[in-house]
């Protein structure tokens, strides 16, 4: 239903986010990511261009109507707005046991209308003491839609430096690769795409599959870093698509 009846699913918001904190419950990360959903457009592998990857909701003047008649936008931001009440909660999952809970809490914050500057801090501050190198990876992608969301202008230099930092690891630099073609309009350098030669392998693409971003855009089999690469250095793919 979240793809279509946002109206209702909404409500549920705080109850999923609560499942999902809750370490008894299965399938954690999942039910996460399905609050995370309900407060964003809907994803698909037609959104794995600059302009849409990093996309949280419909710009504020777009009307969205769900099949019943009901304002589709209206049921997006009540979602958000029900995580931002709920940060706290959230936010605290970033330190969670589980790698793939923490990718989760940082791709379902990142989703919140308010707390910018809490969420803000707080992916940083996990992002210096994170070991996992795909929930890294994923706390970067985190960092950049924050700063795409909110129109903050340092994401663009910030995930400029490490995607041209040699010392970064492969992961980093291409998950900040991305994150910057989505921060900014302007041609695509040739440095950057010796960068996504050289660290969007195979390797790396299994290792960032479980991220929610890319399991967003993952289909037909095609690892969805993969996807999202060839789409952003050829955007004519994605229109014979």
């Amino acid at each position: 239903m979240a793809n279509s009846a946002r109206s209702a699913c909404a409500l549920a918001v705080p109850f999923l986010l609560r499942i999902g904190a809750d370490p008894r419950t299965h399938f954690r990360a999942d039910i996460l990511v399905l609050a995370a959903e309900i407060g964003r457009q809907t994803t698909g592998p037609g959104l794995c261009t600059r302009e849409e990857l990093l996309r949280v909701a419909y710009d504020d003047d777009e009307w969205v109507i769900e099949p019943s008649g009901y304002p589709g936008h209206w049921s997006i931001q009540a979602a958000r707005e029900a995580i931002t009440a709920d940060a706290d909660l959230v936010i605290e999952l970033l330190a969670d046991s589980d790698p793939q809970v923490r990718s989760a809490a940082a791709y379902t914050a990142v989703v919140a209308l308010g707390r910018t500057a809490d969420i803000k801090d707080a992916l940083s501050v996990r992002m210096n003491v994170e070991k996992d190198p795909a929930v890294r990876a994923g706390l970067v992608f985190a960092s950049a839609q924050l700063a795409r969301e909110h129109g903050d202008a340092d994401g663009e230099v910030w995930t400029r430096l490490i995607w041209s930092d040699p010392a970064a690891s492969p992961e980093m630099r291409v998950s900040a690769a991305l994150g910057w073609m989505c921060l900014t309009d302007a041609p695509i350098p040739d440095s950057l795409r010796i960068v996504l030669d050289q660290c969007a392998t195979d390797a790396t693409g299994k290792l960032m599959g479980s991220l929610p971003w890319m399991r967003a855009v993952d289909y037909r089999g095609d690892p969805g870093l993969q996807i999202c690469v060839r789409m952003m250095l050829s955007p004519e793919a994605h229109d014979l698509a």
